[in-house]
């Protein structure tokens, strides 16, 4: 089949806004004598309200983009959402929820796969500035057992090693493997590489050590994480989201995902996931399982990028926001990409153009995703596909979500860019 070339020009020019009146245009009081002090008071003057700049990224733009990319890489449907200024202040969709039936909303709900590892980061911060949480404090402590990894003995596995995939847990895809007492069993000695917890030299991308991280923090809080980020953050910023599908207030508005064209979770499969409501008692969602918007998540995301404050509200500390976004060093090489390790967003130089970016990637069941924002600016990218075909660009982010990235954060810097995409 002969590839087309889809291509987008967007010229930004950059205003002035018109100032209201300062010094130099008050006017000047009356001198008080005998024949002027029965005059009328002299009016102040009624600044001339600025007027409301247009935006740089138009809705108009932001909808090509995506439809671009969504054809371009063959996806079945897509969800991006734009950060500006520490508040989200755009989202679209394109493509089907369900193929045929049901045109993808910006309020439908996927599932986020490894995106759910920065929601589990969050409630890990929560935690902590509620005082139930010391990253560096041995899990044993919390789970009220020894956990050992035999060959270092002397080397406590901590939130903070789990956080940043240096906790020598063995990775497995063992689902048995995901419950309270298996997990149990393991931390007492049986599941561990022979690396030193909390050493940078042992990084492996560990999906069960996200897994154990949700149990512990639950078991640290006595309540599911549901109940921790639903109180902490979910609520006050009028977030419909949950740990797993089935959980969340509006199962209406489930999306399905798909591999290219075949169906890999329906709506069905996905309402027989719930959370069980015992704090520990299992692990299956917190390395893959949120379930979100990719608005929902910018608002998240947006969070963050303004230190813990959304429209007006302190729902983080700033300490806490740093430490989820302090990196280990030295940098991570994985999969062909270099990046420097935070708590568990990445951290990367020139990525789209920006000096600074932190970020994740995710995907699962033909899920592809991406979150992003710069902590200089506070503006970011958050962007969900499913059914496109996978491939990644030059910073190993998923193509389908990395060419509306790149677009974003080139109109946003005000740029003027071109944006091709091959379908």
């Amino acid at each position: 089949m002969k590839k087309r070339v889809f291509c987008l020009t967007i010229l930004l020019a950059a205003g002035c806004l018109a100032s209201g009146c300062g010094p130099s245009g008050a006017v000047r009081p009356v001198e008080r004598t005998p024949a002027a002090s029965a005059a009328l008071p002299v009016p102040t003057p009624t600044p001339t309200p600025a007027p409301t700049p247009e935006p740089v990224l138009s809705h108009e733009t932001l909808e090509a983009l995506v439809a671009g990319s969504g054809e371009a890489h063959h996806a079945m449907a897509i969800q991006a959402a734009v950060i500006d200024g520490g508040v989200v202040t755009d989202c679209c969709a394109w493509g089907w929820a369900a193929y045929g039936e049901t045109p993808m909303t910006d309020s439908h709900k996927l599932r986020a796969a490894s995106l759910t590892k920065v929601a589990v980061g969050l409630s890990a911060a929560l935690l902590m500035d509620q005082g139930m949480v010391d990253p560096w404090e041995d899990i044993g402590v919390y789970w009220d057992t020894a956990v050992c990894n035999p060959a270092y003995p002397d080397v406590p596995v901590t939130v903070d090693s789990l956080l940043t995939h240096t906790s020598s847990l063995s990775e497995t895809s063992s689902l048995s493997a995901l419950g309270g007492s298996a997990a149990r069993r393991r931390l007492e000695g049986s599941g561990y590489r022979a690396v030193a917890p909390g050493d940078p030299a042992g990084w492996a991308y560990n999906n069960y050590g996200f897994s154990v991280l949700g149990m512990t923090l639950e078991l640290a809080a006595d309540r599911t994480l549901d109940q921790v980020l639903g109180e902490g953050l979910l609520a006050p910023m009028g977030i419909d989201a949950a740990f797993e599908p089935g959980s969340v207030e509006q199962t209406e508005l489930l999306a399905q995902l798909y591999q290219g064209g075949s169906l890999t979770r329906s709506v069905e499969e996905q309402l027989g996931y719930v959370c069980s409501g015992v704090p520990g008692e299992k692990g299956n969602f917190f390395a893959g399982g949120f379930m979100c918007s990719a608005a929902d998540l910018a608002r998240l995301t947006a969070l963050l990028a303004n230190d813990g404050v959304y429209e007006g509200q302190a729902l983080l500390s700033p300490q806490a926001v740093d430490y989820l976004e302090t990196p280990m060093d030295p940098p991570i090489t994985y999969r062909e990409t270099t990046f420097s390790q935070c708590r568990p967003l990445r951290l990367r130089a020139g990525v789209y153009g920006r000096a600074r970016l932190y970020y994740h990637t995710g995907s699962a069941y033909g899920f592809y995703g991406f979150l992003s924002y710069d902590p200089e600016t506070r503006d970011g990218v958050v962007a969900f596909s499913t059914g496109a075909d996978g491939s990644v660009d030059e910073w190993g982010v998923y193509a389908v979500c990395g060419d509306i990235a790149q677009g974003v954060y080139a109109a946003l810097a005000g740029e003027e860019a071109a944006i091709c995409a091959l379908s």
